[in-house]
């Protein structure tokens, strides 16, 4: 049955500066110039108030799982090697949309035509940063819907580098949900999304090449099941490093 999460479920969910400062390339804030750094104190305080998270989601037992498909109940067969390989040890799929609604893209497109491009566009790196955030809530909503039964969502610590959509600095080193458009998962699989779970009640769209509007939004799939599959020493290093970096996002 498809779950709708509100708005109210985010107001505690805020996004980090340092997650923004990583979509604009630095690891160090401090190198950037002081006018980006003021440009940036700017986005902080008008991009929050632009932000309207909401998401839904449904869960769905896997019925066959081939080396290169994931098939659920319903008859819909997702193909991908990758997605295959990460739901291996998964009883159930969770396939979630979130978005963060279109105001904040619609503010940074205003302002790069008005001429102000920079503020625009660090604008529009903190609605990626966001939608990021928010999906990590989602995440721990659909665990807390799943843990009765002794499900969890099942983390992967195998490193695919920038082209995962959960990808951090410490080295992208583990994975926590799939999405079209990453791995060789193709963007137009979003439709199979849509075809299960009505993106719709959250006013997000999908077009036929596959991509989504609002565009900052998310249509993802996560492998949930009895088992956390254990992680490789280069994930614990990298984990550890979060820690004391502040960047551990859960």
């Amino acid at each position: 049955m498809l779950q709708i999460v509100p708005e109210t479920e985010f107001s505690n969910s805020k996004v980090p500066p340092h997650e923004v400062w990583r979509y604009l390339g630095y690891s160090n804030p401090n190198q950037a110039s002081p006018a980006i750094q003021e440009v940036f104190h700017r986005v902080m305080e008008i991009g929050p108030p632009l932000l309207e998270p909401v998401a839904c989601y449904d869960i769905f037992p896997i019925k066959k799982i081939t080396p290169s498909s994931v098939e659920v109940e319903g008859g819909v067969s997702f193909d991908s090697q990758d997605l295959a390989l990460r739901h291996r040890e998964a009883k159930e799929l969770a396939a979630f949309i979130i978005t963060i609604g279109p105001r904040v893209e619609e503010e940074a497109m205003k302002l790069i035509q008005g001429g102000n491009s920079v503020l625009g566009y660090v604008l529009d790196m903190f609605g990626s940063a966001a939608v990021d955030i928010m999906a990590y809530k989602v995440r721990e909503i659909i665990q807390d819907h799943v843990q009765p039964k002794g499900y969890q969502a099942i983390t992967h610590g195998i490193c695919i580098g920038k082209k995962c959509p959960a990808y951090r600095d410490c080295g992208g080193v583990v994975v926590y949900w799939w999405s079209p458009g990453y791995g060789d998962w193709n963007a137009l699989e979003n439709k199979k999304i849509f075809a299960i779970v009505d993106g719709k009640q959250v006013g997000v769209h999908v077009k036929e090449s596959g991509m989504m509007e609002p565009r900052k939004s998310y249509a993802c799939a996560m492998p949930l099941g009895t088992v956390r599959e254990q992680s490789t020493q280069k994930c614990v290093e990298g984990e550890r490093e979060w820690i004391q970096r502040g960047l551990k996002a859960r």
